[in-house]
Protein backbone atom coordinates (compact mmCIF):
# COMPACT_ATOMS: atom_id res chain seq x y z
CA UNK A 1 0.00 0.00 0.00
CA UNK A 2 3.21 2.45 0.16
CA UNK A 3 2.18 3.56 -3.75
CA UNK A 4 -1.45 4.09 -2.64
CA UNK A 5 -3.37 6.60 -4.69
CA UNK A 6 -5.81 7.90 -2.11
CA UNK A 7 -7.63 9.90 -4.94
CA UNK A 8 -8.63 6.53 -5.41
CA UNK A 9 -10.63 6.39 -2.17
CA UNK A 10 -13.49 9.01 -3.59
CA UNK A 11 -14.25 6.40 -6.63
CA UNK A 12 -13.93 3.76 -4.32
CA UNK A 13 -16.76 5.67 -2.39
CA UNK A 14 -18.81 6.62 -5.44
CA UNK A 15 -18.73 3.11 -6.89
CA UNK A 16 -20.08 1.76 -3.60
CA UNK A 17 -23.01 3.94 -3.72
CA UNK A 18 -24.01 4.14 -7.73
CA UNK A 19 -22.99 0.24 -8.38
CA UNK A 20 -22.19 1.91 -11.90
CA UNK A 21 -19.17 3.40 -13.68
CA UNK A 22 -21.19 5.21 -15.72
CA UNK A 23 -22.73 7.15 -12.57
CA UNK A 24 -19.66 7.36 -10.99
CA UNK A 25 -18.32 9.36 -13.96
CA UNK A 26 -20.96 11.84 -13.94
CA UNK A 27 -20.62 12.52 -10.05
CA UNK A 28 -17.04 12.69 -10.22
CA UNK A 29 -17.26 14.66 -13.42
CA UNK A 30 -15.06 12.66 -15.01
CA UNK A 31 -15.05 10.22 -17.96
CA UNK A 32 -16.29 6.28 -17.65
CA UNK A 33 -12.89 5.20 -19.14
CA UNK A 34 -10.90 6.78 -16.29
CA UNK A 35 -13.58 5.37 -13.54
CA UNK A 36 -12.53 1.59 -15.54
CA UNK A 37 -9.14 2.52 -15.37
CA UNK A 38 -9.44 3.35 -11.56
CA UNK A 39 -11.34 0.01 -10.75
CA UNK A 40 -9.04 -1.80 -12.39
CA UNK A 41 -6.48 -0.48 -9.59
CA UNK A 42 -8.68 -0.76 -6.86
CA UNK A 43 -9.12 -4.58 -8.00
CA UNK A 44 -5.73 -4.95 -7.82
CA UNK A 45 -4.82 -3.54 -4.90
CA UNK A 46 -7.68 -4.89 -2.99
CA UNK A 47 -7.32 -8.46 -4.54
CA UNK A 48 -11.15 -8.41 -5.37
CA UNK A 49 -13.85 -7.90 -8.26
CA UNK A 50 -15.69 -5.23 -6.16
CA UNK A 51 -18.00 -4.90 -8.89
CA UNK A 52 -19.61 -8.22 -11.01
CA UNK A 53 -22.13 -8.57 -13.22
CA UNK A 54 -25.53 -10.37 -11.99
CA UNK A 55 -28.51 -10.68 -13.75
CA UNK A 56 -28.26 -7.99 -16.09
CA UNK A 57 -26.95 -5.70 -13.87
CA UNK A 58 -23.95 -4.84 -11.85
CA UNK A 59 -23.82 -5.92 -8.21
CA UNK A 60 -21.48 -5.31 -5.07
CA UNK A 61 -19.35 -8.29 -3.95
CA UNK A 62 -19.26 -9.29 -0.43
CA UNK A 63 -15.75 -7.77 0.41
CA UNK A 64 -17.25 -3.95 -1.37
CA UNK A 65 -20.51 -4.40 1.27
CA UNK A 66 -18.02 -4.85 4.16
CA UNK A 67 -16.29 -1.80 2.84
CA UNK A 68 -19.03 0.67 2.57
CA UNK A 69 -19.35 1.73 6.52
CA UNK A 70 -15.54 1.58 7.36
CA UNK A 71 -15.08 3.68 3.54
CA UNK A 72 -17.85 5.95 4.52
CA UNK A 73 -16.36 6.82 8.05
CA UNK A 74 -13.26 7.56 6.79
CA UNK A 75 -14.18 9.68 4.15
CA UNK A 76 -16.14 11.59 6.80
CA UNK A 77 -13.10 11.86 8.41
CA UNK A 78 -11.18 13.56 5.99
CA UNK A 79 -13.63 15.56 5.33
CA UNK A 80 -13.51 17.15 8.59
CA UNK A 81 -10.04 17.78 8.92
CA UNK A 82 -9.88 19.83 5.74
CA UNK A 83 -13.01 21.13 6.50
CA UNK A 84 -11.59 22.01 9.75
CA UNK A 85 -8.71 23.86 8.48
CA UNK A 86 -10.55 26.03 5.90
CA UNK A 87 -12.34 28.87 7.26
CA UNK A 88 -15.93 28.98 6.23
CA UNK A 89 -17.18 32.61 4.68
CA UNK A 90 -20.65 32.42 2.97
CA UNK A 91 -19.59 35.35 1.46
CA UNK A 92 -17.04 33.96 -0.83
CA UNK A 93 -18.71 30.33 -1.22
CA UNK A 94 -19.36 29.65 -4.50
CA UNK A 95 -20.75 26.06 -5.08
CA UNK A 96 -24.40 24.82 -6.43
CA UNK A 97 -26.70 24.37 -3.72
CA UNK A 98 -29.81 22.51 -4.06
CA UNK A 99 -32.88 22.40 -1.55
CA UNK A 100 -35.76 20.31 -1.54
CA UNK A 101 -38.99 21.22 0.52
CA UNK A 102 -42.47 19.99 0.26
CA UNK A 103 -44.95 22.15 -2.47
CA UNK A 104 -47.20 22.94 0.48
CA UNK A 105 -44.05 24.91 2.08
CA UNK A 106 -42.39 25.72 -0.86
CA UNK A 107 -45.38 27.81 -1.57
CA UNK A 108 -44.87 30.55 0.78
CA UNK A 109 -41.03 30.14 2.02
CA UNK A 110 -39.35 29.49 -0.87
CA UNK A 111 -39.14 32.90 -2.42
CA UNK A 112 -38.22 34.13 1.41
CA UNK A 113 -34.80 31.44 1.83
CA UNK A 114 -34.19 32.08 -1.66
CA UNK A 115 -33.79 35.97 -0.74
CA UNK A 116 -32.08 35.40 2.30
CA UNK A 117 -29.37 33.02 1.14
CA UNK A 118 -28.40 35.73 -1.85
CA UNK A 119 -27.66 38.16 0.28
CA UNK A 120 -26.14 36.17 3.08
CA UNK A 121 -23.93 33.87 -0.01
CA UNK A 122 -24.21 35.93 -2.87
CA UNK A 123 -21.90 33.32 -5.58
CA UNK A 124 -24.09 30.61 -4.05
CA UNK A 125 -26.74 29.09 -7.64
CA UNK A 126 -29.61 27.65 -5.73
CA UNK A 127 -32.03 25.01 -6.86
CA UNK A 128 -35.25 24.49 -4.60
CA UNK A 129 -37.18 21.79 -6.10
CA UNK A 130 -40.25 19.35 -4.80
CA UNK A 131 -39.86 16.30 -2.06
CA UNK A 132 -40.48 13.84 -4.17
CA UNK A 133 -39.76 10.06 -4.09
CA UNK A 134 -36.66 10.62 -4.90
CA UNK A 135 -35.07 13.06 -2.66
CA UNK A 136 -34.22 11.02 0.02
CA UNK A 137 -31.78 8.91 -2.21
CA UNK A 138 -30.72 12.29 -3.31
CA UNK A 139 -30.01 13.42 0.10
CA UNK A 140 -27.83 10.43 0.58
CA UNK A 141 -25.64 10.63 -2.59
CA UNK A 142 -24.85 14.73 -1.81
CA UNK A 143 -26.55 15.96 -4.97
CA UNK A 144 -29.45 17.52 -2.31
CA UNK A 145 -27.77 18.85 0.52
CA UNK A 146 -30.72 19.85 2.56
CA UNK A 147 -34.61 19.16 3.11
CA UNK A 148 -37.25 21.18 4.60
CA UNK A 149 -40.64 18.81 5.20
CA UNK A 150 -42.68 17.98 8.37
CA UNK A 151 -41.79 16.21 11.45
CA UNK A 152 -41.46 13.62 11.51
CA UNK A 153 -40.70 11.95 8.34
CA UNK A 154 -40.59 8.16 7.38
CA UNK A 155 -36.85 7.90 6.41
CA UNK A 156 -34.06 5.47 7.52
CA UNK A 157 -31.61 6.05 10.47
CA UNK A 158 -29.33 7.66 8.76
CA UNK A 159 -30.99 11.07 7.53
CA UNK A 160 -30.99 13.49 10.07
CA UNK A 161 -34.30 14.82 11.07
CA UNK A 162 -34.24 18.16 13.34
CA UNK A 163 -36.98 19.53 14.88
CA UNK A 164 -37.97 22.89 13.58
CA UNK A 165 -40.57 25.38 14.67
CA UNK A 166 -43.92 25.04 15.48
CA UNK A 167 -46.67 25.31 11.84
CA UNK A 168 -50.23 25.99 13.04
CA UNK A 169 -52.66 24.95 10.18
CA UNK A 170 -56.10 26.17 9.28
CA UNK A 171 -59.27 25.49 7.10
CA UNK A 172 -58.92 26.54 3.27
CA UNK A 173 -61.87 27.38 1.00
CA UNK A 174 -63.01 29.27 -1.41
CA UNK A 175 -64.55 32.70 -0.76
CA UNK A 176 -67.93 31.90 -2.03
CA UNK A 177 -67.78 28.51 0.25
CA UNK A 178 -71.30 27.80 1.91
CA UNK A 179 -69.88 28.32 4.97
CA UNK A 180 -67.34 31.04 4.93
CA UNK A 181 -68.08 33.15 7.71
CA UNK A 182 -69.44 30.66 10.08
CA UNK A 183 -67.90 28.70 12.88
CA UNK A 184 -66.55 25.10 11.24
CA UNK A 185 -67.99 22.17 14.26
CA UNK A 186 -67.49 18.66 14.43
CA UNK A 187 -70.82 18.04 12.91
CA UNK A 188 -70.38 20.65 9.92
CA UNK A 189 -66.89 18.30 8.87
CA UNK A 190 -69.36 15.86 7.02
CA UNK A 191 -71.70 18.29 5.42
CA UNK A 192 -68.23 19.33 2.82
CA UNK A 193 -65.35 17.01 1.07
CA UNK A 194 -61.67 17.80 1.73
CA UNK A 195 -59.08 18.14 -0.34
CA UNK A 196 -55.95 16.87 0.88
CA UNK A 197 -52.12 17.32 0.02
CA UNK A 198 -50.19 14.27 -0.22
CA UNK A 199 -46.72 14.33 0.96
CA UNK A 200 -43.97 12.01 0.51
CA UNK A 201 -42.38 10.41 3.72
CA UNK A 202 -45.09 12.03 5.70
CA UNK A 203 -48.51 11.72 5.14
CA UNK A 204 -49.09 9.01 2.15
CA UNK A 205 -49.77 5.98 4.50
CA UNK A 206 -52.62 7.90 6.23
CA UNK A 207 -54.35 11.83 6.10
CA UNK A 208 -53.47 13.81 9.30
CA UNK A 209 -57.29 14.82 8.92
CA UNK A 210 -58.54 11.57 8.88
CA UNK A 211 -56.47 10.45 12.14
CA UNK A 212 -57.22 14.02 14.07
CA UNK A 213 -61.49 13.09 13.99
CA UNK A 214 -60.53 9.51 14.44
CA UNK A 215 -61.16 9.96 18.47
CA UNK A 216 -64.98 11.40 17.58
CA UNK A 217 -65.73 8.65 15.06
CA UNK A 218 -65.76 10.64 12.09
CA UNK A 219 -64.48 10.08 8.85
CA UNK A 220 -63.99 12.76 6.14
CA UNK A 221 -65.04 12.23 2.72
CA UNK A 222 -61.56 12.86 0.89
CA UNK A 223 -62.65 14.06 -2.90
CA UNK A 224 -59.31 14.49 -3.39
CA UNK A 225 -55.56 13.74 -2.92
CA UNK A 226 -52.96 15.08 -4.93
CA UNK A 227 -48.95 15.79 -4.54
CA UNK A 228 -49.51 18.70 -6.51
CA UNK A 229 -50.63 22.63 -4.48
CA UNK A 230 -51.89 23.98 -7.28
CA UNK A 231 -54.40 21.21 -8.42
CA UNK A 232 -55.89 21.89 -4.79
CA UNK A 233 -55.80 25.40 -5.35
CA UNK A 234 -57.22 25.68 -8.54
CA UNK A 235 -59.74 22.59 -7.08
CA UNK A 236 -61.48 24.58 -4.54
CA UNK A 237 -61.48 27.65 -6.61
CA UNK A 238 -64.30 26.03 -8.10
CA UNK A 239 -65.75 23.52 -5.81
CA UNK A 240 -67.13 23.61 -2.34
CA UNK A 241 -63.91 21.62 -1.36
CA UNK A 242 -62.23 22.37 2.49
CA UNK A 243 -58.21 22.38 2.31
CA UNK A 244 -56.31 21.72 5.53
CA UNK A 245 -52.90 23.53 5.08
CA UNK A 246 -50.82 25.98 6.79
CA UNK A 247 -51.54 29.30 8.25
CA UNK A 248 -48.85 30.23 6.41
CA UNK A 249 -50.06 29.68 3.14
CA UNK A 250 -53.06 30.57 3.92
CA UNK A 251 -51.90 34.28 4.69
CA UNK A 252 -50.33 34.23 0.84
CA UNK A 253 -53.28 33.14 -1.07
CA UNK A 254 -55.43 35.53 -2.74
CA UNK A 255 -59.19 36.76 -2.03
CA UNK A 256 -61.03 34.36 -3.86
CA UNK A 257 -59.85 32.27 -0.82
CA UNK A 258 -60.48 32.09 3.09
CA UNK A 259 -60.44 30.18 5.72
CA UNK A 260 -62.59 28.79 8.29
CA UNK A 261 -62.60 29.24 11.98
CA UNK A 262 -63.24 26.00 13.93
CA UNK A 263 -64.69 25.74 17.28
CA UNK A 264 -63.01 24.69 20.63
CA UNK A 265 -64.16 21.07 20.40
CA UNK A 266 -61.82 20.68 17.14
CA UNK A 267 -59.01 18.81 17.28
CA UNK A 268 -55.79 21.40 17.09
CA UNK A 269 -54.58 21.17 13.45
CA UNK A 270 -50.66 21.56 14.35
CA UNK A 271 -47.53 20.31 13.25
CA UNK A 272 -43.67 20.70 13.44
CA UNK A 273 -41.17 21.85 10.47
CA UNK A 274 -38.70 19.05 9.83
CA UNK A 275 -35.00 20.05 8.68
CA UNK A 276 -33.48 16.77 6.83
CA UNK A 277 -29.48 16.04 5.88
CA UNK A 278 -27.15 13.35 5.43
CA UNK A 279 -26.07 11.86 9.19
CA UNK A 280 -22.68 12.38 6.92
CA UNK A 281 -22.60 15.80 6.53
CA UNK A 282 -24.30 17.34 9.97
CA UNK A 283 -20.77 18.64 11.31
CA UNK A 284 -19.91 20.47 8.76
CA UNK A 285 -19.93 24.50 8.48
CA UNK A 286 -22.20 24.31 5.43
CA UNK A 287 -24.97 22.26 6.89
CA UNK A 288 -24.51 23.91 10.39
CA UNK A 289 -24.68 27.81 8.59
CA UNK A 290 -27.62 26.53 5.89
CA UNK A 291 -29.53 25.23 9.19
CA UNK A 292 -29.11 28.47 11.01
CA UNK A 293 -29.74 30.66 8.31
CA UNK A 294 -33.10 28.32 7.92
CA UNK A 295 -34.33 29.02 11.36
CA UNK A 296 -32.98 32.50 11.98
CA UNK A 297 -35.45 33.21 8.71
CA UNK A 298 -38.16 30.82 10.14
CA UNK A 299 -38.18 33.13 13.62
CA UNK A 300 -38.16 36.21 11.76
CA UNK A 301 -41.32 35.11 10.04
CA UNK A 302 -42.96 34.18 13.70
CA UNK A 303 -42.04 30.62 13.55
CA UNK A 304 -41.12 29.68 17.15
CA UNK A 305 -40.45 26.05 18.51
CA UNK A 306 -43.67 27.09 20.84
Amino acid sequence: MANFDYNLLKVLTALLETQSTTLTAERLSTSQPAVSRSLRKLRELLGDDLLVRSGGQMALTPKAESLKNPLNDLIHAIEQLVEQSTEFDPQTLQIDLRIAMNSSIGQWFAAALSQALAEKAPLVNLTIEDWTENTPNKIENGEILFGINYFPMDLPKHFVQRKGGRDHFGIACRAEHPHAGQLLTLSDVQKYPFAVHIIKDWNEKEQHISKLLRPFDIQPRIQLRTTHINVILDAIKQRDLLFPCSQYLIRQLDASYTSLEADEAFPKLEGYFCYIYGVKWRNTPLIQWLESTICELMQSLGIHSN
